[in-house]
């Protein structure tokens, strides 16, 4: 009995030390400077983010993560967006106000029908979609006091902006597209 306990706690141990694995994660940082038509100064930056899980004794790859975040600067700092993993498209520039378009990934319930016992099964899943926002100024005394937000806004409204202002392509690499 003892025996086969030694041979089991052994066993557990091997493969323990042979399945652990260490981490490695780079983080790369790209910065995009360009000047918009409308004089203003454009500044999108991306981190990219990759870790790799590889396995202290068998060197084994047991997978790859990438991660990406997104954000810009207009004129060093008068108008800011923090996106996460939201990649933008578009910037709007009207005379009052500042418009966005961009995409992101969204967590979606799916729920299917098995048609050979009728059961529902959920299921979840990233979707793509497209948000729209609006950029709100309520800062005041040099930008020293008040707030600056986005706020979300519908694709009615964006386009309807669309018509009568100016429109600019942000810079991006293109992970995050709609399928139609």
């Amino acid at each position: 009995m003892r025996n086969l306990i030694y041979k089991a706690l052994c066993f557990t141990l091997i493969v323990g030390i042979f399945s652990n694995c260490t981490s490695k994660t780079e983080t790369n940082i790209d910065n995009t400077n360009i000047l918009l038509g409308n004089e203003k100064h454009l500044v999108v930056q991306k981190m990219n983010k990759t870790t790799n899980h590889v396995g202290i004794l068998s060197k084994h790859n047991y997978g790859t993560t990438h991660h990406y975040e997104y954000e810009f600067t207009i004129d060093r700092g008068d108008v800011n967006w923090k996106g996460g993993s939201g990649e933008p498209k578009h910037i709007l520039f009207c005379k009052d106000s500042i418009y966005l378009h961009y995409l992101k990934e969204k967590y979606v319930s799916i729920q299917d029908r098995d048609t050979t016992n009728s059961q529902i099964e959920n299921d979840r899943d990233y979707k793509v979609v497209e948000v729209f926002e609006v950029y709100i100024d309520n800062r005041y005394f040099f930008n020293f006091f008040g707030d600056d937000y986005w706020i979300e806004i519908t694709p009615e409204s964006y386009a309807s902006k669309r018509v009568s202002c100016d429109e600019y392509n942000i810079p991006n690499d293109n992970e995050l597209s709609l399928i139609n």
